[in-house]
């Protein structure tokens, strides 16, 4: 994007927000200790409950707003029933219409909002977020900021102290490492890194006996192909063959792309799991022998709940979402390749770092976690 062309946006969004701030009268005025805000997808805000628990621990969980999207807020119900929340879109994708209609429909709740601290916990950081914070009046907002981010910025976080994004996390992904770090920002005090573990507090797990493949991601380029998930189902049953297979889909999924290379396979007696809510999907991941997934919300839900698990992982964030652990009874695979880091914007025919991963090994992996659960 030329100067030029990057001056004018800049003008732009700064115009909208203050033409909002004028023109928008605020609601009446609601004072939080807290505010955090994390839009995000349903994974990342699995991986946000140690750094949320952190916090809450300090701050009244009934002083405290969360600024969430609508299909992660159930997670946080589930786990911090008394925070007050405001459900906003988790992402915005264009100034017109997307941002300016996005910011104009919240505006008079989020100039309501007074708050003492506010912690933004997406560290990959957007003109969207920025308007979010712009619009509360809060004393005092913490952050963490990704420099590999290619988004162009023209606002801010007003009020910030900023802390500066990790470039390796021994024993955590960056995203709990960056956590940490901002949550020190806000408690002026040294803070562990186990203490950014995810944990479910509400959920109750069981030793079930069947194998669980949750197999859709968030977007698609992260899918292990239904061909080779097939052949991986067909080997692995070949080990342990009294293995009940269960098969989860979000709704909406296209089950016929998945039944069919099943079908091709003979994998008999699948049953087929639509969990029509978060909690439902939890409940069925908390009751599963062992959990086979890609890079999604299951294959973090499984972790926290510390689920025997075989998860496939791409190289485009490598090391910022994933892998994590609990403990052994986790194992993540990857295919490293010298296009890591490529943001997921492949250069590849294919995402090799994904397809290159073999069914035989994907076999292996699980037969291992089972023999390692046997013992």
């Amino acid at each position: 994007m030329s100067e030029v062309l990057l001056k004018a946006r800049a003008l732009a969004y700064r115009l909208a927000i203050i033409m909002m701030k004028i023109w928008v009268r605020p609601r009446r005025p609601v004072s939080y200790r807290l505010a955090i805000l994390k839009l995000d997808r349903t994974g990342d805000a699995v991986l946000s409950l140690g750094a949320v628990r952190k916090l809450l621990s300090v701050f009244r969980e009934d002083e405290t707003l969360l600024i969430v999207s609508s299909m992660a807020a159930p997670l946080y119900r589930m786990e911090f029933p008394a925070a007050k929340m405001l459900l906003m879109p988790a992402f915005c994708e264009r100034f017109w219409p997307d941002f300016l209609s996005g910011i104009l429909r919240y505006a008079s709740s989020l100039r309501a909002i007074e708050a003492e601290h506010l912690v933004c916990l997406r560290h990959q950081h957007s003109d969207y977020l920025h308007a979010i914070a712009m619009m509360i009046n809060a004393d005092q907002c913490h952050a963490a900021r990704w420099e590999g981010n290619k988004e162009h910025t023209s606002l801010y976080f007003p009020r910030c102290l900023m802390s500066s994004y990790p470039a390796k996390s021994p024993g955590a992904c960056l995203e709990l490492e960056a956590h940490r770090r901002v949550v020190e920002s806000v408690l002026a005090s040294s803070v562990d890194i186990d203490e950014m573990m995810p944990k479910l507090r509400h959920v109750k797990v069981v030793d079930g006996d069947a194998l669980l493949v949750c197999p859709v991601a968030g977007d698609p380029i992260r899918q292990y192909p239904a061909d080779l998930l097939a052949e991986s189902i067909e080997l692995f049953l070949q080990q342990w063959p009294n293995t009940p297979v269960q098969v989860c889909l979000p709704p909406g999924s296209d089950q016929n792309y998945w039944a069919v290379a099943l079908q091709k396979r003979r994998i008999p007696g699948i049953q087929w799991l639509l969990p029509n809510d978060l909690e439902a999907l939890i409940h069925l991941i908390a009751r599963a022998r062992i959990v086979l997934a890609p890079d999604s919300a299951p294959s973090h839900i499984a972790t926290t709940l510390d689920k025997p698990g075989v998860f496939i992982l791409g190289g485009g964030h490598f090391g910022m979402f994933a892998p994590w652990c609990k403990s052994e009874r986790q194992t993540w695979l990857n295919n490293a390749m010298d296009c890591y880091q490529c943001r997921w914007c492949c250069t590849q025919p294919e995402p090799y770092c994904i397809t290159h991963i073999t069914p035989s090994e994907i076999a292996r992996s699980l037969s291992a976690v089972m023999v390692h659960e046997a013992l």
